[in-house]
């Protein structure tokens, strides 16, 4: 009977992996393109070589390092340019569910563990994304397995072969990471931490700079990713420039607030009540109640709950037949010394607390870490109803990202909708005039999108589209007056007030502001 019970959950979990995948590969071939992809490809991967090494914090290196051969062969479209991000996320559907097989057995723990990392709308977003997040998501999974395979032979052995090279490995990972998304660096340091504390035996062990054992670990832990890294990351650090961040959010609560309705309340503050994505639920709304019990009170709670784990485990008893407690030092660990490094750098060097999308290295760190202080907590404290509590609020977890699956749109571009059809509407309008050189204008907005689109569909008789709008504070180099262009875009805070006989409407599109006029020459 208990095997049967198990195969049944592993049935489940891989339906888990074969559901987000199939999601992935059916939105990366049918979604319009949103903002920040039609960027990553305007700005690093549309020309030379050159443009791939320039520094912006925008640029996802290790995705245009991969994309920019397959664009170069295969050509620019949608699918083709999100490929790399859907190799990432195959390889972190795979590694998530052997790093639950390993953490968590062949139980209900390994079904609701998977599904709570693969069905996270966040992680699901950025699957088919054309950015480098889940390309570090997924180095980031290969790293952790490659942590747990070697905690559990117990401290680090420099007289196992086993010992170095899984260190290499996990090493080499983080630094891959670091190269998706250079937000990474802080999960790359925390768990960097957290695992050098258990492979050492404790904090005292770091200052031991005479001991063989600390340099052999060096050697093989951090010197091969720090070599990675400066290989392919040189060039950008020679081009960086250090400044304050300050496109993100000042207050702390303000960012909690973002990661909760992002993951929590991503369907009932999303594609339901506003069809923007990423907008604030109205004052006063339950939506709104929602979002400060999960800031101000399940995010607390669940800090508080890994930090109890984390406690319990590093009370534990030395045991070098049991994992269980060095799990827990590893994830839990890493997921509180990730937001205490957050904190160190808001109050040192004034950084910004981020945006969910740039710390989503905190779904697996706190998934993992809440779990793992779980087992920690009821292995201490037998209690059936404890048990069952947690596999409850796992369940609700998973029943809430289940009921936020769909495939029409990025949550934070959910605007990009339209963008097809803007560019097929101008595109139809000028074929219908018979016009065979033409320049576009308008909003910010719909700048990458429409000339992704003139370079998909080869329209060499459109001009790049310029940004010319009163509402941004840039605006491309010889643009014209809005009245000379042949079509102009704006939003209601950019219009421009072109009107008479000349000016037509063809587009118009009242929940996201956006309108098109022609004009006649």
């Amino acid at each position: 009977m208990r095997m049967k019970t198990s195969i049944l959950w592993r049935v489940l979990a891989w339906c888990v992996l074969v559901l987000a995948f199939g999601l992935s590969v059916y939105r990366a071939k049918t979604q319009t393109i949103a903002h920040d992809e039609a960027l990553q490809y305007e700005w690093f991967l549309s020309e030379g070589v050159a443009q791939v090494l320039k520094y912006n914090p925008a640029n996802h290196v290790l995705f245009t390092l991969i994309a920019k051969p397959i664009v170069w062969k295969l050509g620019v479209n949608e699918f083709v340019l999100r490929a790399p991000s859907l190799l990432g996320a195959l390889v972190y559907l795979v590694a998530t569910y052997f790093l639950c097989a390993r953490l968590f057995g062949r139980g209900i723990l390994l079904f609701l563990s998977v599904a709570m990392l693969c069905l996270n709308p966040q992680i699901l977003d950025f699957m088919p994304a054309a950015r480098g997040y889940i390309l570090g998501l997924a180095t980031l999974a290969v790293a952790m397995y490659a942590m747990v395979s070697l905690a559990e032979r117990g401290e680090f052995n420099p007289e196992d072969k086993a010992w170095k090279w899984g260190c290499a490995i996990a090493s080499v990972n983080l630094a891959a990471s670091v190269m998706a998304n250079f937000t990474n660096v802080v999960a790359v340091a925390s768990l960097a931490l957290a695992f050098s504390l258990v492979a050492l035996g404790g904090f005292a062990s770091l200052f031991r700079f005479r001991d063989r054992k600390l340099r052999d670990f060096a050697s093989w832990f951090l010197a091969p990713g720090a070599v990675t890294g400066f290989c392919f990351l040189w060039p950008y650090l020679i081009q960086a420039r250090w400044a304050p961040n300050k496109t993100h959010f000042e207050n702390a609560g303000l960012a909690a607030r973002d990661v909760f309705n992002a993951s929590f309340l991503y369907k009932w503050t999303d594609d339901i009540h506003n069809d923007l994505g990423a907008v604030g639920s109205l004052a006063g709304s339950w939506q709104e109640r929602m979002t400060d019990l999960g800031a101000y009170v399940f995010f607390p709670l669940l800090f508080l709950l890994v930090v109890i784990g984390l406690v319990l485990a590093l009370r534990a008893p030395a045991d070098p037949g049991s994992n269980r407690a060095r799990r827990c030092r590893i994830f839990a660990g890493a997921a509180v010394f990730s937001i205490l490094l957050i904190l160190f750098l808001r109050l040192t060097t004034e950084i910004d607390y981020p945006y969910s999308r740039y710390c989503l290295f905190l779904i697996p760190l706190f998934t993992l870490g809440a779990i793992l202080a779980g087992q920690e907590i009821t292995a201490r404290f037998p209690r059936a109803h404890l048990k069952a509590a947690g596999l409850l609020i796992a369940a609700l977890v998973v029943a809430d990202y289940a009921l936020s699956l769909q495939v029409t749109e990025f949550r934070y571009n959910a605007y990009d909708v339209i963008s097809l059809r803007l560019y097929q509407t101008i595109a139809d309008d000028a074929q219908r005039r018979g016009l065979t050189s033409m320049r576009v204008g308008g909003t910010w907005w719909y700048e990458p999108e429409i000339n992704f689109y003139r370079r998909k569909f080869k329209a060499t008789w459109m001009a790049d589209y310029d940004i010319k709008d009163k509402s941004y504070w840039w605006q491309t180099p010889n643009d014209l007056v809005p009245m000379d262009y042949d079509y102009f875009v704006f939003t209601p805070a950019g219009d421009p007030g072109l009107t008479g006989p000349r000016v037509k409407a063809i587009f118009q599109d009242g929940r996201r502001h956006i309108t098109v006029v022609a004009i006649e020459k």
